[in-house]
């Protein structure tokens, strides 16, 4: 018997459901029937968790990336938190409401290479140095791929965005608090593209329960939603349950579950993504740079709302303190607080209501607040637009000069969905908002000057109001109050700030119709300029001009077109094969496997399916569907089946180990056992299972379904030779020990399985290779990366 190389008791009990390894780290995923994610190390230690957007929501399901750097959790309020492995913070939360009402039941994050016969020479050509498994977790090893140099693809892919500057933390406080407050999270989402990552692409399969399917690529950008029932007419009540891809194939795989009156019929669904061999190399660039264009987008409009909150906050209590004064000298002396402090200043002489306004109302506690409140606002509108705003425009200038380049070739506007107009658009936009962050910038450097000049006078002029007038002695004055500067602030910044030709406070403006210069063939830049310098005039320009929220707006809207026109191209390179049926029963327990079984028949690609017992099924079946893609379509060319009879055993689980062998989890009332099967024949493992040909090329099938059953199963386990032989770990009858679900990390050089435990508390953790004497040895650094 192996020894655990780990065990852990959790309270409270786990979700049988969510039980996750991390493909590249020894971290364990898990969700307690509390519904919190809790993330461990193999020594027990709690490195993070995952708080969902409602503390009432459900976890639907939960799943690593294949390079272990995120966690993905959908709930039942319809929101997927991806979640950084190294950071423990929210890096993207998806609100998938928008793509269907019905829960999340299928999770899928696969791996493609946009040029997999480059990957698999280079494999080939450093056996034994450089692995599959290497590359697609950007092992620094992979270094040796690129080994000869290629110019034009090295020009292609280099990144100019690693040179500027680090965009600055945001304090928290906002919708995107959890995001932008912490470096780790902003470096993680402006990270540059690395060597591994420019010739692969991530796709993220959301399934939904009323047969929808929507993809991802590198996890936020969309592609588009789609429906099982395009794959088949006869799928009207129809679900995906699970999804397989393997990183050379262009085509992945569904299992798919379609309800008829009398049963459940389980089908093998190809998902075929031609985007992936017309877009070619381009694609990753395409998909990085539009995923940081629009992450760089929220933190463009985050710094807005700041700046925003902040500056309406520096207002709000001036205007208090004005409002009370006002009404008084209006009632009494006829003129405004404005008149009245500009008489103060100019000649001394104080209107009673002011002096009574200024000693009994205001006083010292009041200019305190009112200073220290403008005196914030002012600070925090010109340290945001010179920190965030200003930086982040830049980088957006330079990601959206990068995706004009691409769009230049005449070939790529029709494989990437890229229109140079479009994109000079949204130049002519970020140079505006440039303009008024420069704008905004000086403004209130200018007006914080201004008012640090009347609030000197106004705590002078406090304390010469509240002095004794029967006092012979006068207070001091002070002869460092700038009073021409005093004098502006009241004339102009004190009640109309030209910030608020920015900032809409009002929240009624509307402009975008009268803006959109891009039918007139206009530029808004050259028109913004203009219509400041005559506003610098004082001369009435022919327009008003834009606050900062209508120009960010416009922006959204030119950014959701180009973002829109991508997807739209790339969803048309998407489609469903032809189903594959696997007979009618609802399976207690599944697995699915996409992978190359001779690597010199390219375009030749094998899923295997796992379906555990059921009512009208006693065994356990291990279906082998081969499929032939062509210019990215897929054909069906055979089913075959492999039965393995069970006996009095009841199957917990069975999971695939890697591309060899399965793992099942099954017990009686002698012992729970964990088995290992070899479900392929190779020349380490010539005792795989033996299959049958279910169906031929054309789809027809050879045998019934009640003639698989009769069929001579490829292993019996009734045999206690064979149950032996198969018997991997034992668990007696006496020790209140029975395996409920298992969880494989079946990579290379570090092959364990994660077992839980019946009673839902315990799960243990076996390493599948080492010996039981170099498993202790095994648990030192769990934290670090295993490849």
């Amino acid at each position: 018997m192996a020894e655990p190389l780990a065990e852990k008791v959790v309270q409270p009990a786990i979700n049988p459901s969510h039980v996750a390894y991390c493909p590249t780290m020894d971290l364990i995923a898990l969700a307690t029937i509390d519904e919190h994610i809790h993330i461990y190390r193999l020594n027990g230690q709690k490195v993070f968790g995952v708080q969902t957007k409602q503390p009432s929501a459900k976890v639907d399901k939960i799943k690593w990336k294949p390079n272990g750097q995120s966690l993905a959790a959908a709930c039942s309020n319809h929101f997927l938190t991806l979640t950084n492995a190294q950071t423990g913070k929210v890096v993207h939360q998806i609100d998938c409401s928008a793509y269907s009402k019905s829960p999340i039941c299928c999770l899928g994050w696969g791996v493609n290479f946009t040029d997999s016969n480059k990957v698999s020479q280079q494999i080939n050509k450093l056996k034994g140095e450089l692995s599959l498994d290497d590359v697609i977790s950007h092992n620094p090893q992979t270094k040796a791929i690129d080994s000869v140099p290629d110019l034009p693809l090295d020009l292609a892919f280099l990144d100019v965005e690693a040179s500027l500057p680090k965009l600055s933390v945001l304090s928290s406080g906002g919708i995107e608090d959890d995001i932008f407050s912490s470096r780790a999270s902003l470096d993680t989402l402006f990270q540059p593209l690395t060597t591994g990552s420019t010739d692969s692409a991530d796709i993220l399969v959301l399934g939904f329960e009323d047969g929808i399917v929507h993809l991802s690529i590198y996890d936020s950008f969309e592609i588009g939603s789609f429906s099982l029932q395009q794959a088949s007419r006869s799928f009207q009540i129809c679900r995906p349950l699970l999804h397989s891809s393997h990183p050379y194939s262009t085509t992945h795989s569904l299992l798919v579950s379609n309800s008829t009156r009398n049963d459940e019929e389980l089908h093998v669904v190809p998902l075929d993504l031609r985007l992936l061999s017309n877009a070619g190399r381009y694609l990753s660039l395409l998909a990085a740079k539009s995923t940081q264009l629009h992450n760089v987008l929220r933190y463009i409009h985050q710094v807005q709302r700041q700046m925003y909150s902040d500056f309406k906050a520096s207002q709000d209590l001036p205007r208090k303190f004005i409002a009370n004064v006002e009404e008084a000298l209006q009632e009494q002396s006829d003129c405004t607080w404005v008149q009245a402090a500009y008489h103060l200043v100019v000649t001394g002489n104080c209107y009673p209501e002011v002096k009574e306004w200024l000693v009994d109302q205001l006083a010292e506690r009041g200019h305190k607040r009112w200073e220290k409140a403008t005196t914030t606002g002012y600070e925090s509108v010109r340290r945001l637009a010179h920190e965030n705003l200003l930086p982040a425009l830049e980088r957006f200038a330079v990601i959206v000069s990068r995706l004009r380049g691409l769009s230049k070739f005449q070939v790529s506007n029709v494989t990437l969905g890229l229109s140079t107009p479009d994109l000079d658009s949204i130049l002519d936009i970020v140079n505006c908002l440039q303009l008024v962050g420069h704008r905004i910038l000086i403004a209130s450097g200018s007006e914080l000057r201004q008012f640090q000049a009347f609030s000197a006078w106004l705590r002078q002029e406090i304390e010469n109001q509240s002095a004794d007038a029967s006092s012979t002695d006068s207070p001091e004055k002070d002869t460092n109050v700038d009073h021409a500067s005093t004098l502006e602030y009241i004339q102009g910044s004190m009640t109309q700030s030209e910030l608020m030709r920015f900032f809409d406070l009002e929240g009624n403006t509307d402009q975008s119709l009268q803006w959109d210069l891009k039918a007139e063939g206009r530029s808004l830049f050259e028109l913004y300029k203009r219509e400041l310098k005559l506003d610098n005039k004082e001369d009435p320009p022919t327009k008003r001009l834009p606050v900062f929220d209508a120009l960010l707006k416009h922006l959204d809207t030119q950014c959701n077109a180009v973002f829109g026109s991508i997807a739209e191209t790339q969803k048309r390179n998407v489609r469903f094969g032809s189903p594959t049926s696997l007979g009618v029963g609802t399976p207690a327990c599944t697995d699915m496997r996409m992978l190359v079984e001779n690597p010199e028949e390219t375009g030749k690609f094998v899923t295997y399916v796992i379906l555990g017992p059921s009512t009208k099924q006693p065994e356990v079946r291990v279906y082998r569907v081969t499929f032939e893609i062509e210019n990215g379509m897929s054909s069906t060319k055979g089913v075959e089946v492999a039965s393995i009879r069970t006996a009095a055993l009841e199957v917990r689980d069975v999971k695939f180990i890697d591309d060899d062998e399965l793992m099942l989890a099954a017990s009686d009332k002698t012992s729970s056992r964990l088995i290992r099967i070899p479900y392929r024949k190779t020349s380490e493992a010539p005792n795989g299972l033996q299959y049958t040909v279910v169906a031929d090329h054309d789809g027809r099938k050879s045998k019934s379904q009640a003639e698989q059953s009769n069929s001579t199963p490829s292993i019996d386990l009734w045999n206690p030779e064979d149950l032996n032989a198969c018997t991997w770990q034992e668990f007696p009858a006496g020790v209140s020990w029975t395996p409920e679900r298992l969880d494989v990390n079946g990579r290379k050089g570090r092959r364990v399985i994660c077992v839980l435990a019946q009673d839902r508390f315990h799960y243990r953790v076996y390493d599948l290779d080492s010996s039981s004497e170099t498993q202790d040895a095994g648990t030192e650094g769990s934290d670090e990366i295993m490849l």
